[in-house]
């Protein structure tokens, strides 16, 4: 999905804001931000991706101030909050008999976790009201869905044996728990891919561990297993990733790919396999793109 015009200020405020993350310095936030108008600049044009521009970004703010991780205390505190919702979705998922009802439950719970993120231009969140959010979206969830291909995907999984799962965000991938965990229950083999290195509250091995996903690996015998896509990309840059990843990626029976990072990078692009994009509408272009209105739901299948 290309850029559009109007991504620069998100694209820009969000740097700031996470320049003011990073350090406290305000000569050197002055010199980051110089720094970030020159590589915009240079990539900001008609022919790049919102995702690819934003992994740009980041790299330059990270490495001119030292800082590996800015939003590490973010992160944190992201994960604590999600794991409070998890004997309130273990209870829901246990009353629930039906397979398909499961399966939708689980998939609504984790796109609501999609909403941790943090200084997008048309989705204002603060770590103090993050609780209420959530709450509010799951009351929300089922209207607020209005791209659902769940049917789709659930009669599409049962002539699949391996998927890769790519998540998003820290906090959220408490909620992606839920869904990994049924899709186990489904007899499916899980591949789930974290980032290797820190981007923006993207989650790394640190925040699976939180979600209790290693443990779970353990568990299943490893048929989850949890693996980095090798980067620090905001979604994903097929032409920076490693091969290692590319592999697995490429030898998908079916992918599912959490948040607008991987829509945007992923969408324009020649996919070896099905996938399903799920993610909450947090900003105009997307929603512009899809025809929906931003806070609503998506659950879109490609298939191949």
């Amino acid at each position: 999905m290309k850029v559009k015009p109007y991504c620069g200020v998100c694209l820009l405020n969000r740097g700031i804001k996470e320049v003011e993350l990073a350090t406290s310095d305000p000569d050197l936030q002055f010199k980051i931000v110089k720094e970030l108008i020159k590589m915009f600049q240079e990539k900001f044009n008609e022919n790049n991706i919102s995702a690819h521009i934003g992994t740009y970004r980041d790299r330059i703010i990270k490495k001119l101030s030292g800082c590996k991780d800015p939003y590490a205390e973010q992160k944190r505190l992201s994960n604590k909050i999600a794991v409070k919702f998890l004997p309130f979705l273990q209870k829901k998922l246990n009353s629930l008999k039906d397979p398909y009802k499961r399966f939708r439950f689980a998939v609504l719970a984790s796109i609501v976790g999609n909403s941790i993120e943090f200084h997008i231009e048309d989705q204002k969140i603060e770590l103090d009201s993050l609780e209420q959010l959530l709450k509010q979206s799951f009351e929300n969830a089922e209207k607020n869905l209005v791209k659902d291909d769940i049917q789709d995907l659930f009669n599409l999984l049962k002539s699949k044996k391996k998927v890769l799962y790519l998540t998003d965000n820290a906090g959220e991938i408490v909620f992606d728990y839920i869904l990994i965990n049924e899709l186990y229950k489904l007899n499916k083999e899980v591949i789930v891919a974290v980032k290797e290195k820190p981007v923006l509250n993207d989650a790394t091995i640190e925040d699976a561990k939180a979600a209790g996903l290693l443990e779970l690996s353990v568990k299943t015998n490893s048929k989850v297993k949890i693996i980095t896509t090798g980067t620090d990309h905001v979604g994903i840059i097929l032409s920076e990733t490693p091969k290692e990843f590319l592999e697995i990626f490429n030898k998908a029976e079916l992918i599912i790919a959490k948040g607008m990072g991987y829509y945007e990078s992923l969408s324009g692009e020649k996919l070896p396999t099905s996938i399903a994009y799920l993610f909450k509408i947090k900003c105009r272009s997307i929603a512009e793109e899809l025809k929906k209105k931003i806070n609503d739901y998506v659950v879109l299948l490609k298939r191949i």
